[in-house]
Order: structure tokens, then C-alpha cells, then sequence
């Protein structure tokens, strides 16, 4: 059911998922992102937005921070999972795995990779940061429109 609380969190963090997506284009190699790097971040933070801060909001701020973090690790989770997925297909096309196993093995391996590209403390702090914040804005509008 739609609610206030669902809009402004899908509002709210897939307007920081497209943030986040324009601080972490230089920690790519060679500055080099997909061109679905914006875009992705911002769906995945609108869908996170909606089905876990929006769908919780309205039960206190010390709650919100809760929820904030877990926003976080979701939006990293995913973000890497998508870019290391585009990798993996990249390399699938190429001939690169013996398997379609091999390929889905590949994914997470490719998601370790791409975490040490992202392993930067004004990234990682500006997520778990922004997240709570961005947290405690959908409360704040959950609880002012029920």
C-alpha cells in the first residue's frame, strides 16, 4: 500500500543512490564506470527506498537508525552485485568460465574484487552517514503523514 513514508523513502535514497553513484566513478579503474552506473544506484536506491525504509517508517527515529544502516548495506550489496553481474557477462561472453556454475561462483568473486575498488573511508563513511540521514527524513515524513 502506498504511504508517504514509502514515497519519500524511494524519493529520498534514489536521490542518494545517484550520489553515491557520482562519488564512486573515480574509484573505478582508470575512472573508467559503466554507463549504467548512475541509473542503476538510483533504481536500486528507489527500490530499496520503498520496500525497506519506506515500509518501516513511522516507528521512531532510534528505529530509523536501524533501518538507516541496514539501507546501507543493502545499497552497497546491491550496487556491487549489479556491477560485478555486468562483468560477468562480459566475461561470459568472452568464453572466460567452463560453465554456467562457474559463472554464478564468478559473480561474487568479481563482487570482492569491486569491493576493493570501493574501500575508501569518505565513500563508506558518506553511506552508512547518508543512509541514516536519509532515514531519518523518511520517519519524518512517515510520521507527519501516516
Amino acid at each position: 500500500m502506498p504511504t508517504a513514508g514509502r514515497l519519500a523513502g524511494a524519493v529520498i535514497f534514489a536521490l542518494f543512490g545517484w550520489y553515491l553513484g557520482g562519488i564512486s566513478v573515480e574509484l573505478f579503474p582508470e575512472a573508467n564506470a559503466p554507463d549504467f552506473w548512475l541509473p542503476a544506484n538510483a533504481f536500486i536506491g528507489l527500490i530499496i527506498g520503498w520496500k525497506i525504509c519506506g515500509s518501516r517508517a513511522g516507528n521512531g527515529y532510534n528505529a530509523a537508525m536501524g533501518v538507516g544502516l541496514t539501507c546501507a548495506f543493502a545499497l552497497g550489496f546491491c550496487a556491487l552485485f549489479v556491477v560485478a553481474f555486468n562483468q560477468m557477462i562480459s566475461n561470459a561472453m568472452r568464453l572466460r568460465y567452463d560453465g554456467p556454475m562457474d559463472a554464478i561462483v564468478g559473480i561474487f568473486s568479481l563482487m570482492l574484487e569491486f569491493a576493493v575498488y570501493f574501500y575508501d573511508f569518505t565513500l563508506i563513511a558518506t553511506l552508512l552517514v547518508g543512509s541514516v540521514i536519509c532515514a531519518w527524513f523518511t520517519e519524518f515524513f512517515g510520521q507527519r503523514y501516516p
